[in-house]
């Protein structure tokens, strides 16, 4: 008797598990990619871009599709200055993201500013 309660508890937390791990999965890979990874890319950007003379920078973030290992995001800087908010610089950034804190991939290009 005792040893098919024990059988029973063993089955009931393994179940439990997978459950809890199969939600913790959805929540890694949603269709969106989390705040925290957008971030990452951008302080990563902001490591990589000038802002001398910045008034004011955009990032417009885009997930372009998800992956198994994360999401794909792609980000468009504007650095404005403050002389009539003027473009300054542009930059095209890809930034793939994962679990790690660290972005997996990270690709910058500027842009030829508008005049």
């Amino acid at each position: 008797m005792r040893n098919r309660k024990n059988v029973l508890m063993i089955s009931l937390a393994t179940m439990g598990l997978i459950f809890s791990a199969s939600s913790m999965a959805n929540d890694l890979f949603s269709d969106v990619a989390p705040k925290s990874t957008v971030d990452t890319c951008v302080a990563e950007i902001s490591s990589h871009a000038d802002y001398t003379a910045a008034t004011r920078v955009r990032h417009d973030v885009e997930s372009e599709e998800r992956r198994t290992v994360g999401h794909i995001l792609r980000i468009d800087t504007l650095v404005y200055g403050d002389v009539d908010g003027k473009l300054l610089r542009e930059y095209t950034t890809r930034c793939v993201v994962g679990a790690s804190v660290e972005p997996l991939y990270f690709e910058i290009k500027e842009n030829r500013s508008r005049s």
